[in-house]
């Protein structure tokens, strides 16, 4: 009886290990009895790939702040061809704890409907705050999904993600022109933020803006803390910038530089400004060209025909009024002084002729 129990004892131990197993290797069933299993994770970080990573396994690649990390999540139907259950409506959460400020990142999709003894996967996608601290986080991934009987299944996996940060690090998280392209109006704005991401105070930090073409140059120095969620880690400021008139049509880059870490590191923007022919200004540069044209006349004649729109105009000259010779003035005056001279004659003849009978 004694070898009997004890057969036993070990047949149950057997039963109960791959259970164990299980809830280690593909997740910790939380429902549904290992039916729904996760059975492979990928993890990539930055443009490092982690494969096959186990239960409870720190992720061997840190993140930085900015990095891109994706997660990819196969599942299993584990039902029988003779249970021949469909597991349906198959949800993945993926969640990391604390990273954002205490707060949690979370996100989330969906797995189709797996036949039984099928798999799939799915791939989940985070990006890591700037604004983070240095550390271990832990990363909870859930698998959840119903079954045609209407059971939940319910299976999670656990994994540990760390965070490390640049000694000395400070990034552009705005550098924009508003607008980015000018015509008339010859004002635009440069919006510029930057943010210390590394584990580092940064002292006198020097922001240059410069463009020689369009004379632009700006300069600014300040201080950056290094904790993440404080507004000294941050510095902001817009910059206006007045376009000269007789700047030419073209595309013009307008460079950021920030210099840190006691001058040894610098990050770099750009932003390029389009200047477009203004029509407004087109028209007067037209008008003040057709001003300049000299135009040459030929010789004028003695009377000048006047050209316009491709008629010839004969000029009208003064009209003199014509009078008839017995109407004139000069004729009235003659005829006055010759009846005065006939009449002097006839005297004269008279007085002759009587003096001559006189004698």
């Amino acid at each position: 009886m004694k070898t009997l129990n004890v057969m036993i004892g070990l047949f149950m131990i057997l039963l109960i290990v791959p259970i164990v197993l299980a809830s280690t290797e593909f997740g910790n069933v939380i429902k549904g009895g290992g039916k729904l299993l996760i059975t492979d994770v990928d993890v990539k970080v930055g443009s490092k790939t982690d494969k096959n990573m186990d239960f409870g396994e720190t992720i061997k690649h840190e993140a930085r702040p900015g990095d891109t990390v994706k997660f990819t999540i196969e599942a299993t139907n584990n039902f029988t061809n003779a249970e021949d259950l469909e597991i349906e409506d198959i949800e993945v959460t993926i969640t990391i704890e604390d990273i954002d400020d205490d707060s949690d990142l979370e996100e989330e999709d969906d797995i189709k409907d797996l036949k039984d003894g099928k798999d799939n996967d799915v791939t989940i996608e985070f990006i890591i705050p700037l604004e983070v601290d240095e550390g271990d986080y832990d990363v909870l991934i859930v698998v959840e999904g119903e079954d045609e009987n209407g059971t939940t299944h319910e299976v999670q996996y656990e994994l540990e993600l760390e965070v490390e940060k640049e000694d000395n690090e400070v990034l552009f998280t705005r550098n924009t022109l508003t607008p980015s392209e000018i015509k008339c109006s010859r004002n635009v704005q440069l919006s510029i933020a930057v943010i210390n991401t590394g584990a580092s105070d940064e002292d006198d930090v020097t922001l240059e803006v410069t463009n020689a073409e369009l004379g632009v140059s700006f300069r600014e120095t300040f201080d950056l803390s290094d904790d993440p969620f404080d507004d000294d880690s941050k510095f902001r400021k817009t910059f206006t910038i007045a376009i000269p008139q007789e700047v030419e049509v073209g595309i013009y880059t307008i460079q950021s530089q920030v210099t840190f870490d006691d001058g040894n590191d610098r990050e770099t923007a750009t932003a390029e400004l389009i200047v477009t022919q203004c029509e407004i200004f087109a028209e007067e540069e037209e008008e003040e060209e057709e001003e300049e044209v000299v135009v040459v006349q030929p010789p004028v004649d003695t009377i000048p025909n006047v050209i316009s729109a491709g008629t010839v105009t004969t000029p009208t000259l003064p009209v003199t009024e014509e009078k008839s010779l017995f109407e004139s003035s000069g004729f009235l005056v003659a005829l006055v002084v010759g009846e005065v001279l006939l009449v002097l004659i006839a005297i004269l003849l008279v007085m002759a002729v009587i003096k001559r009978r006189s004698q």
